[in-house]
């Protein structure tokens, strides 16, 4: 087996993260956020901002879960952007989460490759003609997209010449999301967020009208606890949390750094790509020129290096010749947590404990969206709910078995849709 790296190579262009303590003794707060990712750092941040005394507890260090290891790519398109479903102000959370991602990134100085360029979706035939032209008008309603792109006009934003139309969500983009998680715990201790780090939860009680959450060295007393650990819920997070979602292993592959001219030809618009295959291939090209993409792990690609290195060369060099002989040095996974509605949910567990959970992926700027959503629902849940439903916690069944059936059935049964429509 050719060698490759586990680890994403983020790390190696982020900055160092803030320093931090384990947690030694007792403290007392108003919140507390369980879980040092996107979800707990900006709703801590927002508390924080509006006078709270606030502090995160984390299990690993910063970065060490899923926000540390994600692909790094602003999405802010959203199936679930529904008026009929969500209240205005959680429409328009949703409806600005890429552009709320870059402002924040601007007005604090975020060190973490943050590139604003656009999001691309490229249609492939007539049938994805006419479900991107949908889209495009829906975002260009919100003032998000400028017009549908023609043959001529995909080619030269991509480089290639295999597509058929398509459009961009101007505010959408990338960054190196483990610098972009460090950075934010540099934002919420600046704003007097207390973060604490290799202190995972051990336990949660009620007393004395508030929470009590021990640490193996310490313990928070809290009027309000969240949770926000997701799909990297240790033990001591109530079961009803992990019930409502199933989760699904992603992958990740990095390639080694494109040649100039390999950089001119490929994506020269600096877009994010993503096309509309039912098997979709959606990449970025980093601030070290390396390609980075991935998707949901398989019998064969992201678990085998060989296999997948192999398989990503042959499909982008399909698309750009340049590109026939590309190598990779970087596969890593992470852990999904997927909801059965594929939309995150604010969940309230007891009086004072609630869960943001369900992420589902576009975990950049879902988060950003959220965690507003999040922090109004923890202040007062009667004006969160002007922000986003609230639900007890729902209940999937055999979710082992479900996670495992899609991981092993949904890629083959892509591939075919795609082959049989040509």
């Amino acid at each position: 087996m050719t060698s490759f790296h586990a680890d994403p190579p983020y790390s190696l262009t982020a900055p160092a993260g803030p320093a931090t303590q384990v947690l030694n003794g007792a403290k007392q707060v108003d919140f507390l956020l369980v879980g040092g990712g996107y979800g707990g750092l900006l709703t801590a941040i927002d508390l924080a901002e509006r006078g709270a005394r606030v502090a995160v507890i984390e299990a690993g260090e910063i970065g060490t879960g899923g926000s540390g290891r994600n692909h790094g790519q602003c999405i802010p398109i959203f199936r679930y952007l529904d008026p009929q479903i969500l209240p205005p102000k959680g429409v328009d959370l949703l409806a600005n989460a890429g552009q709320s991602v870059f402002d924040r990134i601007r007005r604090y100085d975020v060190q973490c490759e943050a590139v604003q360029k656009g999001t691309l979706t490229a249609a492939y035939n007539t049938r994805t003609l006419a479900t991107t032209r949908a889209a495009q008008a829906k975002y260009a309603r919100l003032g998000k997209s400028d017009r549908y792109y023609d043959a001529e006009e995909i080619a030269a934003l991509t480089g290639t010449r295999a597509f058929t139309g398509g459009w961009a969500h101007r505010e959408g983009g990338h960054v190196n999301p483990l610098a972009y998680v460090r950075e934010l715990a540099r934002i919420a201790l600046s704003v007097g967020v207390e973060v604490f780090t290799r202190s995972p939860m051990i336990s949660a009680d009620r007393r004395n009208g508030g929470w009590t959450v021990r640490t193996p060295d310490g313990e928070v007393q809290a009027k309000v606890v969240g949770l926000t650990t997701d799909a990297y819920s240790n033990g001591a997070i109530p079961k009803a949390v992990t019930r409502g979602f199933f989760p699904l292993t992603s992958y990740a592959i990095a390639s080694r750094p494109l040649t100039a001219e390999q950089r001119a030809a490929v994506m020269p618009s600096g877009m994010n790509f993503g096309d509309t295959h039912h098997d979709p291939m959606f990449f970025r090209i980093d601030a070290s020129g390396r390609i980075i993409t991935g998707g949901l792990r398989e019998p064969g690609r992201g678990t085998r290096f060989d296999y997948t290195s192999a398989f990503m060369t042959r499909r982008l060099g399909a698309l750009w010749p340049i590109l026939a002989d590309l190598q990779w040095d970087f596969m890593w996974t992470g852990t999904v947590s997927m909801a059965l509605d594929q939309t995150p949910s604010i969940q309230k567990l007891d009086d004072g404990l609630w869960a943001l959970s369900g992420w589902s992926g576009r975990g950049v700027p879902t988060s950003a969206a959220l965690s507003q959503a999040f922090a109004r629902t923890l202040e007062d849940p009667a004006e969160g709910l002007t922000y986003w439903p609230q639900r007890t916690p729902p209940k999937v069944i055999a979710r082992g078995l479900l996670g495992a059936s899609v991981q092993l059935c949904r890629g083959p049964f892509n591939k075919l849709r795609d082959r049989l429509e040509g």
